[in-house]
């Protein structure tokens, strides 16, 4: 007879398939998520995501990018927080943006574009931003960082400001490369983990 998995992992299986769901407060307000496994931090919004949106400083008409979006909360956090702004969410992972959409629908928020893409390859030429915002990925390689940040300088607006939060580690390459890039580097913030840093085009 050939072999079978254990019948109690094949039951937890079927509740893996299942949608996770969770509210969470965002800058004191809630947010209801939608999440699966295999997309970042599928329980509960992560530490860094959180950590960076207590130090953005939101503008009413502020028009985002979200690079890198996940399941959506920098991007639906600037579509609440600048009502009078357009809001792009992208990300390479199908499954992340499938899932941002429907988060975005799901709190109502009418003022975002959703889509597909590596980096700013698939954005809309047109578009210019007056703020950028990335939970930066550690492992994509500084290559994929300085194309995000090289894309991002041609795709602001003069006064426009760039944040990502990124693990400690990082930090002396995000303060190089921004400086390389835009001529300015801010620490906004260090914790134990991860620290914020902020570039402004000028």
């Amino acid at each position: 007879m050939s072999h079978r998995p254990p019948a109690d992992l094949l039951k937890n299986a079927e509740h893996w398939r299942e949608d996770i769901h969770f509210r969470q407060d965002v800058l004191g307000k809630p947010f209801d998520f939608s999440t699966t496994w295999g997309i970042f931090s599928p329980q509960k919004l992560d530490d860094g995501s959180l950590m960076l949106l207590d130090y953005v400083d939101f503008q009413a008409d502020d028009d985002s990018i979200d690079l890198g979006c996940g399941y959506g909360v920098l991007g639906m956090t600037a579509a609440r927080e600048c009502p009078n702004g357009q809001h792009t969410l992208i990300d390479k992972d199908f499954m992340a943006v499938e899932y941002a959409r429907r988060n975005c629908e799901k709190n109502g928020l009418k003022n975002v574009d959703v889509h597909l893409s590596n980096g700013f390859n698939h954005v809309a030429k047109d578009k210019d931003f007056s703020l950028v915002m990335s939970n930066l990925p550690a492992k994509v390689g500084k290559e994929q960082h300085y194309l995000y940040f090289l894309d991002a300088y041609a795709r602001m607006r003069q006064g426009g400001r760039f944040y990502v939060v990124t693990i400690n580690g990082l930090r002396q390459f995000m303060k190089r490369s921004f400086t390389e890039v835009f001529g300015n580097s801010e620490k906004v913030k260090q914790g134990k983990t991860y620290t914020i840093t902020m570039a402004t085009k000028d």
